[in-house]
């Protein structure tokens, strides 16, 4: 769940119940709140589904549990700053950049999978290249990696900075349906942003990749961490092979 967003609906709905005659009903809504079940009145739910849209810049129905709204306003948040705002900076980077086109034709791919492909840069320079992604339609196909299904394992998967959003839960089941569609000795090669926010996207929630989180990872997983660098722009480069 993005952690910023949620944190910013459960502030507002705390201040909508906050006054005694709800009975300390402000401490008691969480991310399982049923936002139908609360005591509103008419001009209450417009002041704070305005809040909302003037804050985030997106509009979906407020309904559900907080935790059901906050997930779709994550949704509607990245689209908008993956699709509209972010842009790629391909060039910038030392070992994640265009340098990674020749570390992986060395090795003369098979069957490669560009998670979070943004504009697909790599498309055309990496043989059998495949690029996903959920918010920009240069992709070969506009899905979340959740949604990826395939009947063939890859020899090489690529994801710079799309494993990188929203709490460890999240990082947790992309990163592990990632390894799944890993071919044994195949290698995963990941951009990481330790934690830095995004200046022009404040409610983008930025998991805090570390070397202890990578390792970690390489262990729960059965892979091997073959190179840990510090790339440009304070990111993280990190690729593993997968065991058998």
């Amino acid at each position: 769940m993005n952690t910023k967003i949620f944190a910013f609906v459960l502030k507002n709905l705390k201040q909508s119940f906050g006054l005694a005659k709800y009975q300390g009903l402000d401490q008691k809504i969480t991310a399982d709140t049923i936002i139908e079940d609360l005591p509103w009145s008419p001009a209450r739910f417009k002041k704070f589904q305005n809040t909302v849209i003037e804050e985030l810049k997106v509009s979906c129905p407020i309904t559900g549990t907080v935790e059901s709204l906050v997930t779709q306003l994550d949704i509607q948040y990245s689209r908008k700053f993956f699709g509209e705002v972010w842009k790629p900076r391909t060039d910038d980077y030392a070992y994640t950049g265009w340098s990674l086109v020749d570390e992986i034709n060395a090795q003369d791919p098979k069957n490669v999978l560009d998670v979070g492909c943004g504009y697909h840069p790599f498309k055309g320079r990496i043989p059998n290249l495949v690029g996903i992604d959920p918010y920009n339609d240069c992709a070969d196909f506009m899905v979340d990696i959740l949604e990826y299904r395939t009947n063939m394992l890859h020899d090489h998967i690529i994801a710079l900075g799309s494993i990188n959003f929203n709490d460890r839960s999240d990082i947790e089941k992309r990163f592990g349906h990632c390894v799944d569609l890993l071919a044994p000795n195949g290698c995963f090669y990941l951009r990481a942003n330790p934690g830095i926010p995004h200046a022009t996207g404040p409610y983008v929630d930025i998991f805090p990749w570390s070397f202890e989180v990578v390792k970690d990872f390489e262990a729960r997983w059965n892979l091997k961490l073959e190179t840990f660098k510090r790339d440009n722009n304070d990111r993280l480069y990190f690729r593993y092979k997968k065991l058998i």
